[in-house]
Order: C-alpha cells, then structure tokens, then sequence
C-alpha cells in the first residue's frame, strides 16, 4: 500500500496544522478486548489499538462521493473473492491554509485559483488528484486522502480457521457475543465495512 502520509513531516516544518488520521473498521463485532467483562480484564493500552472511532463526517461532492464508493465496492469486491476479512479504511484529514475558500471541481479555473490541494513535491506526486494524493472538500476546509489497509486475513488459513471454531464454541457455550471481524464471513464483512463507510459520508453540493 502506498504511503498516504508522505508530506505530513514537511507540513510540520512549515508550521501547519497536523494532519489527522484514523484507522477505521467495523466496531459492532465482538471485540475479547473490549466486551469480555465490559474490558477489566484487559489493559487499557491494548484497549487503544483497536480500531479508532471516527465521530465526523466525511464532507464530498455528489460526484466525490460517487467515485469514493465505486473504488471501495472495486476494492472489497476483490478482497472478498480472496477471502479476505478485517481489512480497514485508513483516512487521513489534512486542514487547508484558507478554510473559506470554496472548492467545488478541481478542473474548474475557480478551483485551480483555490488551490486547496497540495501539487509540488514532496506533498503530493506529479497527475491529477485521487484518494491518494488528496480531494478537497466542497467547503475547501480540508483535504481527505484515503486507502484501505489489508493484513491478509484470509479466511481458509489455519489460524483464522482455529479462531473461527474458537470464537463459535465461545458464542454456543459462555455467551453469544457474535462473530469478530476476524471470524466473520467475507461477503458480511465486506456489507458491514461498506455500510460503515457510507455513513461517515456527508454529501454537500
């Protein structure tokens, strides 16, 4: 996966806001760390490394939106061929310099004015803006930049597969807490991850 943080310690040297990032997945599977016991038995610092919680809204155009959805139906489509669960949606924000500034097509002379995205290196590499390099909002207050992250959790491994029977004997005999996002299937974790996804979506025209 390409780094999307690239430019971040360039920023900083420049006196501009941090960027902010969040390392989302799905919170309503069964998390041992979080849900056995209501978490005392587990330290908080483990506590912190699961999935963070976004509680904003992604702002986009309708058409920003469009193609945002499309590459992550693209993506989770393949994933899910490949058996592939708890994947993530690694979104970066980054605070533009003017956030009054209006930014409805990056094509448009209006926007080029604007300019919200950054375009020289070390920022941004050379071609058009994608979510990789950085798609201002329509109220040109930030710059989003988003990848998926997959650690290869394909389900027809052996420890997935042990983790599986593991969690199910767990659901029949102690308490039905539900699969985790591990032991899911592909085809629900991708509809789940999806799902979670077009909620954090705000579409402002």
């Amino acid at each position: 996966m390409e780094n999307i943080m690239y430019g971040r310690e360039q920023a900083k040297t420049q006196g501009k806001p941090d960027w902010e990032n969040w390392d989302l997945k799905p919170t309503s599977y069964f998390y041992p760390e979080r849900d056995i016991a209501e978490g005392r038995l587990t330290s908080e610092a483990t506590k912190d490394q699961l999935a963070d919680e976004f509680h904003d809204k992604i702002i986009l155009s309708k058409e920003q939106a469009d193609e945002f959805f499309a590459a992550l139906e693209e993506d989770t489509r393949m994933l899910s061929h490949y058996n592939a669960v708890d994947y993530s949606l690694f979104l970066v924000r980054i605070k533009t310099d003017d956030s009054a500034q209006e930014v409805t097509d990056p094509q448009t002379s209006a926007s080029r004015e604007a300019d919200v995205v950054p375009r020289a290196p070390p920022s941004v590499p050379p071609g058009p803006p994608s979510w990789r390099t950085g798609i201002p909002s329509p109220d040109g207050k930030h710059v989003y930049r988003a990848a998926i992250l997959d650690f290869f959790w394909a389900k027809h491994k052996v420890q997935p597969r042990l983790m599986t029977f593991l969690i199910s004997a767990w659901n029949l005999l102690i308490s039905r807490h539900g699969h985790m996002s591990i032991t899911t299937t592909p085809d629900e974790y991708r509809e789940r991850f999806l799902n979670m996804c077009r909620e954090y979506v705000e579409v402002r025209e």
